[in-house]
C-alpha cells in the first residue's frame, strides 16, 4: 500500500525535476539570446557614432574611419555573412570618400584651369554621393537588414 502511495509523489518529484531543468535550460538560452541582442545593438550603435560627422559635417576623419572598421571587426561574430559584405561595401564606400576628399582639398589650391575645375566639381559629386550612400546605408539599410537579427527566438 505505501508503495502505490510513493509511486506518484516519485513520478510528480521527477516531472518536477525535469520541468525545472527545463526551466534553467530556457532561462540560459533566454540570456544568451538577450546578450547576443545588446552585442549586436552596441555594434550598431558604434557604427552608427563613426557615422555620425559625416551627417553632421559632410566630411569624414582618418578616426572615424577607424572606428567604423573597430566596430565592423567584431560584426563578423554576431551577423550572417551577408550582412557582413553589405558593412564591408559600406567601409569600402567611407574610405573612398575619406581619399576622395583628402585629395579634393589638396587639388583645390592647385585647380585654375577649366577642365581642373570641372574635374574637382564631379569629385565633390561623388563625393556626395558616397555620403549618400553610406548614411543611407546606416540609417536606412542596415536597420531593415538587421531586423531578422533582433527578432527573439521562440523558447522550445
Amino acid at each position: 500500500m505505501e508503495i502505490l502511495l510513493l509511486i506518484p509523489v516519485l513520478a510528480f518529484a521527477a516531472i518536477y525535476a525535469v520541468f525545472r531543468e527545463w526551466l534553467n535550460a530556457a532561462q540560459r538560452r533566454w540570456l544568451g539570446e538577450l546578450d547576443l541582442y545588446k552585442k549586436r545593438l552596441a555594434a550598431y550603435e558604434e557604427l552608427k557614432r563613426a557615422v555620425a560627422p559625416l551627417r553632421a559635417e559632410g566630411q569624414i576623419s582618418q578616426s572615424d574611419a577607424d572606428r567604423f572598421a573597430r566596430a565592423m571587426s567584431d560584426m563578423r561574430f554576431l551577423f550572417d555573412e551577408d550582412f557582413v559584405s553589405f558593412v564591408s561595401d559600406l567601409y569600402g564606400a567611407l574610405v573612398k570618400k575619406h581619399a576622395l576628399d583628402t585629395l579634393f582639398e589638396k587639388a583645390a589650391e592647385y585647380a585654375h584651369s577649366p577642365e581642373d575645375k570641372a574635374l574637382t566639381e564631379m569629385a565633390q559629386r561623388r563625393s556626395l554621393e558616397l555620403a549618400g550612400q553610406i548614411t543611407d546605408g546606416v540609417d536606412r539599410d542596415m536597420p531593415e537588414r538587421m531586423e531578422k537579427f533582433m527578432r527573439p527566438r521562440p523558447i522550445v
